[in-house]
């Protein structure tokens, strides 16, 4: 499935309008928020249709998935936008990530937790907004100037002794070349799951994490619980991926890159693609082939780490870098 699916989904009582955007979507939220509702509507929708007194608006089909037979009921799910309600304990195994990963189907999941075997994007976790009968989805993290998300927002002007990267391969190479000189280290922690680790650690420091946006929301909530707890110590900046920074930087063609950036939502193909972040490194990898820019995710290009490059790369999110960090740039 491809591009953005407006739904619609009603009966006497209640309406509910919001759109989808991308292949996992997380509807967060405490109990009498509407969650439930929704659910139960599509629920009654997918066993008696328009006998149920539920009325769907949607180009593909919408279908509740159940419990006690998820896995053969998502074999013979094609093409559709597939509700899962909270509390079904399969959603947080390996084995669903498996099963939902190479379908043409988009999810909307329900659920209070973060999802780690899920690669889903800060952008795609909403909670429900209610005025009167009408409900909508409205985004639970917004993300500031330079891709800074906060919990809580620091009275002090930042400074930091380290920039955190979940990434150990060229992302991480390219941070240690662009920092190197200033006064502050750059770490990996590896992977998004062990950043909360990582902080936990360091307690005591001035931290800049810097991670794939495209595929950290599962772990939004504690990262933004730490930040709240510590604002004038912890900034966490999520820009897309570190492809996608490259592909906006302008340094690849903006005849070619353009487009496959503005038009994300209607060239990726869920099927293909589990998360954008997937998306940007196949673009950029497949359009630098044979060039001098060729990119691979194991090791840095040095062409991108010359001075004039690395400031392009590094211009979409300067405003999270502190003060001291941006002279000269």
């Amino acid at each position: 499935m491809k591009g953005i699916q407006h739904i619609e989904v009603s009966n006497r009582k209640v309406r509910f309008k919001f759109d989808l955007y991308r292949n996992i979507t997380i509807v967060r939220g405490d109990s009498g928020t509407g969650k439930t509702t929704l659910y139960n509507m599509i629920a009654d929708y997918t066993r008696l249709g328009t006998a149920s007194g539920v009325n769907i608006v949607s180009q593909k089909p919408c279908v509740a998935l159940m419990d006690l037979d998820w896995q053969n009921q998502l074999m013979h799910l094609s093409d559709s936008i597939v509700f899962i309600d909270e509390g079904s304990n399969y959603i947080t195994k390996k084995e669903f990530a498996e099963a939902i990963r190479h379908t043409d189907n988009y999810y909307v999941i329900f659920n209070r937790e973060g999802l780690h075997e899920l690669p889903y994007s800060v952008e795609e976790i909403y909670r429900i907004k209610t005025s009167g009968k009408f409900h909508s989805f409205e985004k639970l993290f917004k993300a500031g100037k330079g891709h800074i998300y906060s919990a809580k927002h620091s009275t002090k002007k930042f400074s930091c002794e380290y920039i955190l990267t979940e990434d150990s391969n060229s992302g991480y190479e390219f941070y240690c070349h662009y920092f190197e000189g200033k006064n502050v280290h750059c770490e990996t922690s590896r992977s998004n799951s062990a950043i909360f680790r990582w902080l936990n650690e360091h307690k005591a420091d001035r931290v800049l994490v810097i991670a794939d946006g495209a595929a950290f929301g599962s772990e939004m909530d504690r990262i933004m619980k730490l930040q709240a707890s510590a604002p004038d110590q912890i900034r966490v900046c999520l820009p897309e991926s570190f492809e996608w920074l490259i592909l906006k930087s302008g340094i690849i063609s903006k005849n070619q890159t353009a487009s496959m950036l503005e038009e994300a939502n209607i060239l990726i193909d869920s099927a293909v693609y589990f998360s954008w972040e997937n998306y940007f490194e196949s673009v950029l990898i497949h359009i630098t082939a044979g060039t001098p820019f060729h990119y691979q995710k194991k090791k840095i290009n040095a062409v991108y780490l010359i001075k004039e490059n690395s400031r392009k790369i590094m211009l979409e999110m300067i405003e999270a870098l502190p003060e001291e960090l941006r002279a000269n740039e």
